[in-house]
């Protein structure tokens, strides 16, 4: 089934803000220089970055999830 051109446009957006963040959590994680201190002896960069790389990978999938939902054959179709 071929999808609409809205929903590609969506699904492109979806993978593209994904990646942004992935790559932001990547970059601050890692090249970085902001010190804003220690919490619990790990440096607060760092678990800033693993969070935005983390919510990079779960906009990612939602993403996945998505375009599965609209690539259904019965998508908008209810059973009586």
């Amino acid at each position: 089934m071929k999808l609409p051109i809205a929903v590609s446009i969506n699904i492109l957006f979806r993978v593209v803000v994904a990646l942004a963040y992935s790559l932001l959590g990547a970059y601050v994680a890692l090249l970085s220089e902001f010190q804003l201190g220690d919490f619990v002896g790990i440096p607060i960069v760092k678990m800033l970055g693993i969070l935005f790389f983390i919510y990079g990978l779960f906009r990612l999938w939602r993403a996945y999830l998505y375009y599965k939902e609209m690539s259904d054959q019965n998508y908008g179709h209810y059973e009586e």
